[in-house]
């Protein structure tokens, strides 16, 4: 994997200058250098789920779920505050029959 270095001079137009030879690399040079990005880069690809249950982060189907959960509970809310509502009508329909009871007695 070594870079191939054309000895035909006369395939370029420049005759073959020094520049002209890099041209003819079958790999880029990037890709042979080792670098702490790429070090990062394949560490989190193979630690990636270990990493997020570690460090407890949160993902895109945990704030689905999350938001799932907020609207039933919300719904739940608005149910229980209706229903509030109407035992409160209730008890105040009954307080004002027992206060007319009383008065009539």
């Amino acid at each position: 994997m070594y870079p191939v270095i054309n000895p035909n001079l006369n395939q370029n137009a420049t005759g073959g200058s020094f520049w002209d030879q890099f041209s003819n690399i079958p790999v880029t040079i990037e890709s042979r250098i080792p670098t702490l990005d790429k070090s990062l880069d394949v560490y989190f690809d193979k630690n990636f789920s270990a990493i997020i249950d570690e460090w407890d982060l949160v993902t895109d189907s945990d704030l689905y779920k999350l938001e799932t959960r907020l609207a039933t509970v919300s719904n739940e809310i608005s149910g229980l505050y209706a229903g509030k509502m109407k035992i409160e009508g209730r008890a105040k329909k009954l307080d004002d029959l027992i206060s007319s009871l009383e008065k009539s007695l």
